[in-house]
């Protein structure tokens, strides 16, 4: 499915849904003149309580100065992280439940603004926090906080999840005694040119890099081709690369750093780190997401805690940081956050607070502005743009 007949599809769905309420018909009529532009479609994981809860289908229109819900996949539980195919017509979560059963690895069909469940499967494995497709998107992987390991899935024509073929489990600990005793494999990323795959390890402070080989039934070489050892009691949890490759950004979460690392030649090694709060700062934290600008020149992170603040850095030459701003994520754990594909908005998901909260953002100093848009939600986790 195309993006825009799928914007035109959920555009369809509002105006029906909208009654003759003024500001949702405005809206409405806005999209039927065509201004279908306007509007940034995401996908929103959640922690669920109630069956009617679960993945949602958003729609944010900077112009109304709104969020709206177009669809909701009910009766997933837990599903705290949600990608899509690069058709955007499949989507895929995790449900992260850590009992006995384990956690589940779900696919949904998407459809003229539907989400439609089409299967799940066992992750066996405890509490699946992250998911990623393989560049092939023959595979999903994902990584199990719980049980220390992560899991491969494949992916069948027809986008339905297979049953799991493999599961690396990691060993060790580290000098957090309360957070690292065991491993707790937190992100799984994807090498944007050679196609490695990168686990980020809070308990062991490792991150390991593996050879994956989409053409094999089983794609992981589980011999790591690098270990990364980082600060130890720093507790790695998400990572991204810069467009080049040459340079990984990885959220410490424990002691609430972002660390810059240089990758050459299968090797990752270790550059800079910088702190997120800031001279003086005393109490609880928790580093939490990090991501680029569109155009790669700045860098943004969110630490939680008692800190609760988003936290802008420009991307130097070098591939260094330098700080530009910290703000306030307007609420309390801002779990996650994403950039509009225009790069003129940040969305920050403030799990405890319930609430979604829109800045408006300067492309060329980087800065964030808190606008009036606010939007409340059940525990939201995750927001995923759709192009």
């Amino acid at each position: 499915m195309k993006v825009k007949n799928l914007i035109n599809a959920c555009y369809l769905m509002i105006f029906m849904a909208c009654g003759t309420a003024s500001n949702d018909n405005k809206t409405a009529n806005k999209t039927n003149d065509g201004a279908t532009s306007s509007a940034h479609l995401f996908l929103l994981g959640t922690y669920t309580k109630s069956p009617e809860q679960g993945i949602h289908l958003m729609a944010f229109h900077p112009d109304e100065g709104n969020i709206q819900t177009i669809s909701t996949a009910a009766a997933v539980e837990n599903p705290s992280f949600v990608i899509a195919n690069e058709a955007q017509d499949l989507v895929y979560s995790v449900e992260e439940n850590g009992g006995e059963e384990g956690g589940k690895i779900t696919a949904f069909s998407l459809k003229d603004g539907k989400l439609a469940k089409l299967n799940s499967v066992k992750a066996a494995a405890k509490s699946p926090c992250y998911i990623t497709l393989d560049p092939s998107e023959s595979f999903a992987v994902t990584a199990n906080y719980s049980s220390g390991d992560f899991s491969v899935i494949p992916i069948a024509e027809n986008g339905q999840v297979k049953p799991v073929t493999q599961v690396i489990a990691h060993q060790g600990s580290s000098v957090i005694t309360n957070r690292q005793k065991e491993p707790h494999v937190h992100a799984a990323i994807f090498h944007p040119n050679d196609g490695n795959l990168f686990i980020a390890d809070l308990g062991t402070d490792e991150v390991v890099v593996y050879e994956f080989d989409s053409s094999l039934e089983k794609p992981v070489n589980t011999e790591p081709i690098f270990r990364l050892k980082v600060a130890p009691g720093a507790g790695p949890r998400h990572m991204v690369f810069n467009s080049t490759g040459d340079k990984l950004y990885l959220i410490h979460e424990i002691s609430a750093e972002i660390g810059v690392y240089s990758y050459e030649q299968g090797e990752l090694k270790h550059q800079a780190t910088h702190p997120l709060t800031e001279e003086g700062f005393e109490g609880k934290v928790g580093a939490a997401e990090v991501r680029l600008s569109p155009d790669g020149k700045f860098l943004y992170a969110s630490n939680r805690g008692e800190a609760n603040e988003i936290i802008v850095f420009k991307i130097e030459g070098n591939g260094d940081l330098t700080h530009v701003q910290t703000v306030s994520s307007m609420g309390k754990a801002p779990r996650n956050f994403n950039i509009t594909n225009d790069g003129k908005y940040l969305l920050a998901g403030n799990q405890d607070s319930n609430t979604i909260i829109t800045f408006e953002r300067d492309l060329e100093s980087g800065e964030l502005k808190p606008t009036n848009t606010k939007f409340e939600v059940h525990k939201p986790v995750y927001i995923n743009f759709l192009p």
